[in-house]
């Protein structure tokens, strides 16, 4: 492979020597009238903005829906305009008159502000500032590069980079050509065929990049250079543009010039659609300003993972990092598992758009037996991809996860035409995986159909995995639904009946009474030794694996349990358990869920399968812990992703961690678009509890906020035809649900606006809450109590005519305790307090926590009576605060310990009258 790279860069450092020369070669030109700049405007903003003093080695991503700029801050870039690797290695530099040395940006970069339009990069030195703002023009082929420039001397910007032009993985063998067009002021990249072409220049653009022909080649990158003025910069951008395609030079220098002419236009064209984005979807406002931008920012990141293919079509890809020597950048192509887990997401807050364009991609290459590919490159249609490639049809899961996202689509949009159109592709998909339970028992397989979830290392293979087992039963009951939809009763009940065949065996199956948990997965017949993989413990690892090679079932404590929670698939009971399990420190850190118990013998913090953090997983252990009534474990699992937001990459959350520090892979794709999800659906399915059902004529509204939230707010919840907004606000004795309707439908709706609206309000309470009346615009309405994991809920059914419902609950104050959520450091290790149950009755306070030992943790206590000091437990009193109770973890060596704790409850003193 080395020796293929060297001599592809030494190819293509010849041609690009040999092209030079020659243009060289020509007649010199006669003078041309000197191009235009592009005169300064206003660089609108979409609302969103962050910024920071720049990191070295942080990722950065610009990213359309036709080309993205890729790279690390203090090191050099890649531009693509998908399926092509145009060029690396971009670095800009500067000039002063008068001054001997050139400045790199390497050196002089001190700022990056992102912003869902642009990302701007501020170089700094005592004689001049730059400001780099890159924007991708949303649906161009085309980079964007704008310098702001202020300078006390004449400077000179220079501009030096490597062409390249390789087509994204696995169709990547092309040599490139460069030649330098001196009207256009730019360079072209053409290969052979001539059929994919490139464009890089700039109005005022000197080519420099001057080798003789005679010269023995080497590798040095090609170069421009634009020169201004101190008064010209003043009212002038310099700009680059960097364009291209697969429909030859030609159409690739017509667009670069279609860019560079209407540049002002392209920029306020990106901001609109960021701006209606980020209002015509569903608008959080929360007390807590760091979850609300980070569900901003989630919302942006999923619409930056949609990618418009000229060979494929348009479709979500899974994320995004630099290719370095490679034509694979990330994980920048298609994939049906992360598509689907983030069309749950789309779904959920509004961006139907996204959620049709992800099922319509798959549908398109879905096999005739109906199963879903699990990947497509961006270059599959160039080689026999979906014939010869073993990559398309890796998973399992992605089969049934299809059938799962149309059902939540149809759920939330009513949209029966679309319904109908899919049914057939729905059914086909159903059907592959209803076919993969082969010795009839009641659990479907990974053992020649793919993998669910694990797909190498120490936990692999599986032969019946639990997230198989979850997607199923959710995907059957989907279909039931569906089928009722479309009034076939037969499938219905064979629907309904596989959904419970699957789920009883899986309780029986997977249960482990003696460990409080569910098991991982069943075991191949198999008694080939297994071998563990290189990385640390590799010798306890090995122990463990030679105990397991005998084994059924995986009895390993793992996340994967969460997927079945997400669908609301388990008993209470056992689930009310195995959630003890997905917050506790051995799998919760303050960075994420790990997919393994670090107490596991066979965990290793560095594994892709057996011990790192996903996004992902926490995301799936925040909506499964609100599913049951844990609101604590919920949360913290929420945070976690959603500071991940300002940590690396900016306004990004990226693949994977380490399992044991506050560290991403170096592999990690650091704009992971799943992750982004993972942001947004548990916080409006879980803790802002809002579900759309019915077809659109339902809405529930079941949040359980933390208790020191007094109010929040959620704008333009998409309810089929209608738009709806729910806000909360409480007093300690009072608790008041809002529900408006808007009469105009929103953009793109596909289902009339209803008359009237099914409403379900099912608020939260402390279990010691005593809820006593419930009036619906002043007049008293039935609800019904229900207990669940650590509150209660007050429900109200009822039907909403009118354009306004207030809902009101009278209720005695709880109590309930909270923490001050804390961003963990970079590379730290996990400190954070985990409360697992907070339960409140008979006058005490009854919690399950988690702490280091030799540690004391501060837990905020919200009650109407007056907390008691306990054993290990001190209780703080500051005026103007709830108290706060002092928790001590006694022990050494600083490992996570777990304590009951019984706090006693008195009755508030009644003040002295005089």
């Amino acid at each position: 492979m080395n020796a293929l790279r060297s001599l592809r860069t030494t190819a293509c450092c010849l041609i690009l020597i040999l092209a030079a020369a020659a243009s060289r070669a020509q007649p010199t030109p006669s003078p041309l009238p000197a191009p235009q700049l592009t005169p300064r405007f206003e660089l609108r903003e979409s609302g969103l903005r962050l910024e920071r003093p720049t990191h070295s080695g942080a990722f950065y991503a610009v990213a359309g829906r036709r080309a993205a700029v890729f790279g690390y801050e203090h090191r050099r870039a890649e531009a693509w305009v998908y399926p092509l690797k145009i060029l690396d290695d971009f670095e800009p530099s500067f000039r002063i008159a008068g001054y001997p040395l050139e400045f790199s940006g390497a050196d002089t970069l001190v700022r990056i502000e992102t912003r869902p339009e642009a990302t701007v990069f501020t170089y700094s030195h005592a004689a001049f500032t730059v400001r780099r703002i890159v924007f991708v023009p949303h649906d161009e082929p085309a980079v964007v590069m704008l310098f702001e420039i202020e300078s006390a001397l004449p400077l000179t910007l220079s501009v030096s980079f490597r062409p390249r032009l390789r087509l994204s993985w696995p169709a990547g063998l092309m040599t490139g050509s460069l030649s330098w067009d001196e009207k256009l002021h730019a360079y072209s990249i053409t290969e052979e065929s001539r059929r994919y072409a490139g464009v890089i220049g700039s109005p005022r653009a000197r080519d420099v990049s001057v080798m003789p022909y005679q010269e023995e080649p080497r590798d040095v990158p090609a170069r421009f250079v634009v020169e201004t003025t101190p008064d010209e910069a003043k009212t002038s951008f310099i700009p680059i543009v960097i364009a291209g395609g697969v429909e030859g030079r030609e159409q690739a220098r017509a667009t670069y010039q279609r860019v560079l002419g209407s540049i002002p236009a392209l920029y306020e064209r990106t901001v609109k659609h960021y701006e209606t984005l980020l209002a015509d979807t569903t608008v959080v406002e929360t007390p807590d300003a760091r979850l609300n931008q980070a569900f901003a920012w989630a919302k942006v990141g999923i619409d930056k993972g949609v990618v418009t293919s000229p060979l494929l079509g348009t479709g979500l890809v899974a994320g995004y990092r630099t290719s370095g020597e490679s034509e694979r950048p990330g994980f920048a192509w298609y994939f049906g598992r992360d598509s689907m887990w983030t069309a749950l997401a789309t779904t959920a807050y509004g961006d139907w758009q996204t959620t049709r364009a992800a099922l319509d991609f798959l549908k398109k290459f879905q096999r005739a037996d109906g199963k879903i590919p699990h990947e497509i490159s961006q270059s599959a249609s160039l080689l026999p991809w979906f014939t010869e490639y073993k990559y398309p049809w890796d998973s399992a899961d992605a089969t049934p996860l299809y059938v799962i996202a149309h059902a939540d689509y149809w759920r939330a949009s009513g949209d029966r035409k679309y319904l109908s159109d899919n049914w057939e592709s729905i059914l086909k998909a159903y059907r592959f995986t209803e076919a993969t339970d082969t010795d009839a028992n009641g659990l479907v397989e990974n053992t020649k159909f793919g993998h669910g979830w694990v797909e190498g290392g120490d936990l692999y293979p599986p032969h019946e995995e639990i997230y198989q087992q979850g997607l199923w039963i959710a995907a059957s009951r989907a279909v039931a639904e569906m089928a009722a939809t479309l009034n076939d009763d037969e499938l219905r009940s064979r629907a309904l009946a596989a959904a419970e065949r699957t789920r009883v065996a899986t309780e029986k199956t997977y249960w482990l009474p003696r460990l409080g948990f569910y098991a991982y997965a069943t075991k191949p017949a198999t008694k080939e030794p297994v071998e563990a993989e290189k990385g640390p413990r590799r010798t306890i690892r090995q122990t463990r694996l030679n105990e397991l090679k005998d084994a059924v079932l995986f009895d390993e404590d793992t996340v994967l349990p969460a997927v079945p929670l997400w669908f609301k698939s388990f008993a209470d009971e056992r689930a009310q358990s195995e959630i003890d399990h997905l917050g506790s420190a051995a799998l919760a850190t303050d960075w994420g869920a790990r997919i393994l118990s670090n107490k596991s013998r066979l965990y290793d913090p560095l594994s892709y399968h057996h011990g790192s953090v996903w996004p992902l997983f926490t995301g799936w252990a925040s909506l499964a812990a609100y599913n049951y009534g844990r609101p604590h474990v919920g949360r913290q699992a929420l945070m976690a992703n959603a500071l991940l937001t300002y940590q690396g990459s900016l306004g990004h959350v990226t693949e994977l961690l380490s399992g044991d520090f506050n560290a991403p892979f170096g592999r990690s794709s650091h704009h992971q678009i799943w992750s982004q999800a993972m942001v947004a659906a548990p916080l409006v399915r879980g803790l802002l509890g809002i579900e759309v059902g019915d077809g659109g004529q339902t809405l529930r509204f079941a949040p359980q906020p933390p208790a020191d939230w007094d109010s929040l707010e959620v704008r333009g919840v998409r309810v089929g035809g209608s738009l709806a907004s729910v806000s909360l606000d409480r007093t300690p004795t009072r608790t008041r649900i809002r529900v408006r309707r808007q009469s105009k439908q929103p953009p793109g709706a596909v289902a009339s606006h209803p008359d009237s609206l099914r409403l379900v309000v099912a608020p939260s309470f402390p279990l010691d809450a005593r809820v006593t009346a419930a009036t619906s615009q002043g007049r008293p309405v039935k609800f019904e109590l229900v207990r669940g994991g650590d509150i209660q809920r007050a429900i109200v059914t009822l039907t909403q005519a009118a354009p306004e419902t207030d809902i009101v609950f009278s209720h005695e104050p709880g109590t309930d305790v909270y923490l001050e959520t804390v961003m963990p450091q970079a590379g730290a290790q996990s400190e954070g307090l985990r409360v697992l149950r907070s339960r409140a009755e008979s006058g005490t306070l009854r919690l399950l926590l988690e702490g280091r030992a030799g540690r004391e943790y501060g837990l905020r206590v919200r009650t109407p009576k007056r907390p008691v000091a306990a054993s290990g437990v001190s209780v703080k009193r500051e005026a103007g605060r709830d108290p706060l109770l002092l928790i001590r973890f006694d022990g050494t060596g600083g490992e996570y310990v777990r304590r009951e704790i019984t706090v006693p409850l008195e009755e508030p003193t009644p003040a002295r009258r005089d």
